[in-house]
């Protein structure tokens, strides 16, 4: 039995839900991120933004590094 292929306006549909479904985890993500860093005291710092972008993109690449590593050794 052959597949039914999708209209163009079904796939921008779908498109649509799943950039909707993106922003939805994105906010989800950023609520859990604002949580941690409040208990981490992140928001008792008078700090310039950009500074502590660079700081947390730094974390983040320590991390990133590191579990690289750990998923080529297992």
């Amino acid at each position: 039995m052959a597949k039914r292929t999708k209209s163009p306006a079904e796939i921008k549909a779908a498109m649509e839900a799943l950039k909707a479904e993106l922003r939805e985890a994105e906010a989800r993500e950023a609520e859990r991120l604002g949580s941690l860093a409040v208990k981490a005291g992140l928001h008792e710092i008078d700090i310039d933004d950009a500074v502590l972008v660079s700081a947390l993109k730094e974390l983040a690449a320590r991390f990133q590094s590191s579990s690289q590593l750990s998923n080529t050794t297992a």
